[in-house]
C-alpha cells in the first residue's frame, strides 16, 4: 500500500521551484524594462511602433501575473522531476517572449514596427505555446481549481489562441493593432476577475 503524500515535504518542494522561477521571471521583468530604459535613452536611434509598445505592456502584465497566478503550485501534492521541467519550460517560454520584444542587436531593421512584423510568426508562436501550456498547468494544480475558474478562463484560452493565429498569419498593420487591444483588454479583464480571489 503506496505512503500519502507528505504534505510538508511537497511545500518545501514548491518553495524550491518557486525560487527557480523567479530567476527567470525576474530576467523576463528585466530584459522588459531595460528595452524601455534604451527607447528613453536613445529616442532617435530606433523607430518605436505603438503596438509593439502594446505587447510589451501586455507581456509586463503577463509576467506579473504569472508569477502571482503560480502560488497555485502550493497545492501540487506530488512533485517529480517531470512537473520541476514542465514548469521550468512555461516560466522560460515567458522570458523568450520579453527576449523577442527586445532584441539585442536590431542593426537588421529600421525600427520596432518592421522588426516586430518579421518576427510575428516566432512571437505569436510563443505566446499560444505559453497559453496551452497555461491549461497543462492549470490541471496540475487540481480538479477543484480548475473548475474554479469556469467558463470565463476557457474562454480566454480560446480567444488568445485565436489572437495568435490571426497575428502569425497576418501582416495587417491595422489587424495587428486590433488584435493587440483585445489581448491586453482580456488581459486586464482576467487578471482583475480572477488574481485576486485565485492568486
Amino acid at each position: 500500500m503506496a505512503s500519502p503524500p507528505d504534505a510538508g515535504a511537497a511545500r518545501k518542494q514548491f518553495l524550491h521551484v518557486r525560487v527557480v522561477i523567479g530567476v527567470i521571471l525576474g530576467l523576463s521583468i528585466g530584459k522588459l524594462l531595460q528595452g524601455l530604459a534604451n527607447m528613453a535613452e536613445h529616442p532617435r536611434r530606433t523607430a518605436v511602433w505603438w503596438v509593439h509598445l502594446g505587447w510589451v505592456l501586455w507581456a509586463i502584465l503577463s509576467v506579473i501575473g504569472f508569477w502571482w497566478w503560480e502560488y497555485g503550485l502550493a497545492q501540487v501534492e506530488v512533485w517529480t522531476i517531470g512537473t520541476y521541467l514542465f514548469v521550468f519550460a512555461y516560466a522560460a517560454c515567458y522570458f523568450m517572449i520579453c527576449a523577442l520584444l527586445f532584441p539585442d542587436d536590431l542593426s537588421d531593421w529600421p525600427g520596432f514596427e518592421q522588426y516586430f512584423l518579421s518576427r510575428r510568426t516566432w512571437f505569436f508562436g510563443i505566446i499560444a505555446l505559453t497559453t496551452l501550456m497555461d491549461v497543462a498547468d492549470t490541471q496540475l494544480k487540481g480538479a477543484a481549481y480548475s473548475a474554479g475558474l469556469g467558463l470565463p478562463y476557457q474562454v480566454q484560452i480560446g480567444a488568445l489562441l485565436l489572437i495568435c493565429a490571426i497575428g502569425a498569419v497576418s501582416g495587417n498593420r491595422r489587424l495587428q493593432a486590433a488584435i493587440l487591444i483585445a489581448a491586453l483588454i482580456g488581459r486586464l479583464l482576467f487578471f482583475f476577475t480572477f488574481y485576486d480571489r485565485l492568486g
